[in-house]
């Protein structure tokens, strides 16, 4: 990769960062992901990193897994949403706030709600970092009320220019996603997502095929998540369910679980006896199930540009995704295939069907996306990261103005 535009920074003093996060291990999402790649970023650049996150049956309350990051968990409610809990802030999120020079949230459930009031009470900075469409989940997922839609969006509008001093997102449609909620754009740091190249790549380290026993002709359409309402999965295995109608040696593999799963498996299938579902699948075997894959669909109703499209390229599988909010810089039509209703099931199967009948367009897609992800890496998003936490930090927190100013005349985002 060529030099990083945050190469001629100062390098910053050591920062005491909180995190608070609504999920965390022993779950396993694309936020638990990210927060895995990159916190190890941080303690390497020599910051400290405090994760404040819901407590589980069997962990401890506060533990220290490496030298510079510290976990602590709070009490937690047994009451949820889609799958994650409501924890509520406690001495220990206090404590961890108290000691913090920034916090940053990772949503708005109560415990990220409360951390970021409670940070401004001790006149801390507050920074976002934007995983979730508000919007998606309010209406498509709990399905409140029109009125209640409108009145939550009031109050996330007031706390995102009140609470929240900076913010970060790693695609395009979150971008926009923060400036519909009021977000100022000089705020906004785009921070890309990047992919560890050693745990995924192109060859399958776990024999698939012969796990599922499937023919050495069979066209495998996969579909790796999150098993819920918001991930369109409905939508996916009905447009597999009509592609495979036409094409015999067409298999369809739905990889994960979630809270909708059991309504997923009990979705009529006319083409079942080429349907494999996996459930959950430890991390260790990610890779295969893509590197296995001829084609990846992941049309979703919340996102376009994430974790799994971004895995899917990096083994060199061609992809199929949402038109909408797409990063213009790593998926278009060249590496990818963009559907633009994403609820409709025929478009998607038609997408299906050209890249199960054309294996050397399969190909083509497949290399030029590895090409475009082999640039990217958690050292330049931990940078971005960085330098949004240093414009926004007080004055007695980082390195003199002028060194800074200095520099940043430099940058452009």
């Amino acid at each position: 990769m060529s030099k990083s535009k945050f190469d001629e920074i100062p390098e910053l003093m050591s920062l005491k960062i909180c995190m608070i996060t609504d999920t965390y291990h022993p779950s396993f999402d694309g936020i638990v992901r990210y927060l895995d790649y990159l916190i190890p970023e941080l303690i390497k650049k020599g910051h400290e990193v405090t994760l404040v996150c819901p407590h589980f049956r069997g962990e401890k309350h506060i533990s220290s897994p490496q030298p510079g990051f510290n976990i602590i968990r709070t009490w937690t409610t047994r009451f949820k949403i889609n799958v994650y809990y409501f924890a509520i802030p406690d001495w220990r999120l206090v404590r961890a706030i108290r000691k913090s020079d920034i916090v940053i949230l990772h949503s708005l459930m109560p415990l990220g709600t409360f951390g970021g009031l409670l940070a401004k009470a001790f006149r801390k900075k507050v920074g976002l970092f934007c995983h979730h469409d508000e919007r998606v989940i309010l209406q498509d997922i709990i399905h409140l009320p029109k009125f209640l839609v409108r009145f939550l969006f009031w109050l996330i509008r007031k706390y995102y220019t009140k609470i929240v001093n900076v913010f970060f997102c790693a695609t395009e449609r979150f971008r926009r996603k923060l400036i519909w909620f009021d977000a100022p754009e000089d705020k906004i740091f785009r921070a890309p997502f990047a992919i560890d190249k050693k745990s995924f790549h192109p060859k399958p380290e776990t024999n698939l095929r012969k796990r599922h026993k499937l023919p050495k002709n069979a066209v495998i359409c996969s579909y790796l998540g999150r098993l819920s309402v918001e991930k369109n999965v409905d939508n996916i295995i009905k447009a597999m369910d009509a592609a495979m109608d036409e094409i015999p040696n067409l298999f369809s593999m739905i990889v994960g679980g979630g809270p909708d799963k059991e309504k997923f498996l009990n979705q009529r299938r006319r083409n079942e006896e080429r349907f494999i579902f996996t459930g959950f699948i430890p991390e260790d075997e990610l890779q295969s199930h893509y590197a296995t894959s001829d084609i990846f669909v992941t049309p979703t109703l919340n996102e376009s540009s994430c974790f799994t499209v971004f895995e899917a390229m990096t083994c060199q599988v061609p992809i199929i995704t949402s038109e909408k909010d797409h990063d213009p810089d790593i998926i278009h039509k060249d590496n990818a295939l963009l559907i633009s209703d994403v609820l409709d099931p025929n478009e998607i199967k038609e997408n299906i069907l050209l890249l199960a009948k054309n294996e050397e367009l399969r190909q083509s897609i497949a290399v030029k996306g590895q090409e475009l992800v082999n640039n990217r890496t958690w050292g330049f998003h931990a940078d971005v990261f960085l330098g949004g936490i240093e414009g926004t930090l007080d004055e007695s927190i980082r390195k003199p103005r002028k060194i800074w100013r200095k520099s940043k005349e430099s940058i452009s985002f």
